[in-house]
């Protein structure tokens, strides 16, 4: 299925488990894919608590965070065709007898072969009446298309491409009565679903378990911050990165605040210093070069007769300047490669950067009306994005023009 080496995609110690109620994975190379994924997530906490723009608290399931960005980004260097495609959002029917459809972008034409959505609050949404699994395995990674045999919502027939719906499971999450029914029906029978428990170094094993191997042995990191094993992230692409993947430090400390990149205009400076001081050296490295504001105290005033934005610092040194057009530039691609509207992105409130892919793209978690939500992201766009938040009501009314339009409705 995959063309990787399940003797190199990964020997750690964690291991992942079928519960036999379900269906097991469908190629014997799927577990070699996702088993050195799994190891980097299960050394994160599992439940990491944020502080928003407005200096509010929430928790994220930071291990299910990570385990999406990895394959996120396989998806990302490999142009979406890709046998594993991460949290699809579905549209689910009336009837228990009709087909789920995937959300297809909105973002990239009408090409019938074009990617999933990447957002839970796709165009057409219904409140209620969205699910979102946690992986979808295709059958023919040269299709995009990630469901079954169904016309999608353009009214463009597909053929079945959906090879298996899994759900994956840390340790204290559990699989609930309505989370099964639904993604059974995605999957069209329970022969095409897999609960899969992934189970950490040491804990109680839940079948037979497999034979241990030699945890590995890394390479220095390339910004000179020493690490261990638990820092690796396996990402892939069609040929082989240039930088190793990392995912972020502010990740290890369940009882560190990650406070959030995008803080409003009237945030304390000690806020956004401790934000972007929580990563590493190398991203610090990326977004001084695209967003420099991120490390000084200060704010953005609006220029209105030469339509600019001007962030400056406490001295009353213009650190940044963002013109109108650049905005709706920069807003134009976001929403190409992320599928979000400006409905959305009014809703954004916390984002952080969570894995260094390397090739200087950034995988970003971001919270959209409760909803954790990865995106994959060059530097300028996440300094994009970051501004945008920031500014707020007078910028979004900048790009108003890009409108996508979608409802709002929190989705699992």
């Amino acid at each position: 299925m995959t063309t990787l080496n399940p003797k190199t995609a990964g020997n750690g110690l964690t291991r992942l488990e079928e519960d036999q109620q379900y269906a097991k994975l469908p190629s014997e190379e799927n577990k070699p894919y996702l088993q050195p994924k799994a190891e980097a997530a299960v050394r994160v906490p599992d439940v990491r608590i944020g502080v928003s723009k407005l200096g509010k608290t929430f928790t994220i399931n930071a291990r299910q965070a990570v385990m999406s960005a990895e394959i996120r980004g396989d998806e990302e260097n490999h142009k979406y065709l890709w046998y594993y495609k991460a949290e699809v959002s579905f549209d689910m029917p009336s009837s228990s007898r009709g087909v789920p459809k995937p959300f297809l972008s909105t973002t990239e034409g009408s090409n019938p072969n074009r990617r999933h959505s990447l957002t839970p609050f796709p165009k057409g949404l219904r409140k209620n009446y969205l699910r979102r699994p946690d992986l979808i395995i295709v059958k023919d990674k040269a299709v995009r298309w990630p469901g079954r045999a169904t016309k999608d919502h353009d009214g463009v027939p597909h053929g079945d491409n959906l090879h298996r719906v899994v759900e994956i499971k840390f340790p204290g999450d559990s699989l609930h009565r309505e989370q099964a029914e639904a993604y059974q029906q995605i999957a069209g029978g329970l022969d095409r679903f897999t609960l899969l428990h992934v189970i950490p170094p040491g804990k109680k094993r839940r079948q037979t378990e497999p034979v241990k191997k030699p945890a590995p042995v890394f390479a220095p990191r390339a910004d000179g911050i020493p690490r261990g094993e638990n820092r690796r992230v396996p990402i892939y692409g069609p040929k082989p990165l240039p930088d190793p993947a990392f995912y972020e430090e502010w990740l290890d400390d369940a009882k560190q605040l990650v406070h959030s990149l995008a803080e409003d205009g009237k945030a304390l400076a000690q806020n956004l210093r401790q934000a972007v001081g929580q990563l590493s050296a190398k991203v610090q490295a990326e977004l001084k070069q695209h967003a420099p504001w991120l490390f000084t105290a200060g704010h953005w005033l609006q220029d209105k007769a030469n339509d600019t934005w001007h962030f400056v610092n406490e001295q009353g040194k213009r650190i940044a300047s963002w013109t109108s057009a650049q905005l709706r530039a920069a807003w134009a691609e976001i929403q190409r490669v992320t599928d979000l509207t400006l409905e959305t992105l009014r809703q954004i409130d916390w984002t952080q950067v969570l894995l260094d892919i390397g090739k200087g793209l950034l995988a970003v978690a971001v919270v959209i009306a409760g909803v954790v939500v990865v995106f994959v992201l060059g530097g300028g766009l996440v300094a994009a994005l970051a501004a945008l938040v920031e500014m707020g009501a007078a910028a979004w009314a900048a790009v108003a023009v890009m409108l996508g339009g979608g409802a709002m409705a929190a989705a699992s």
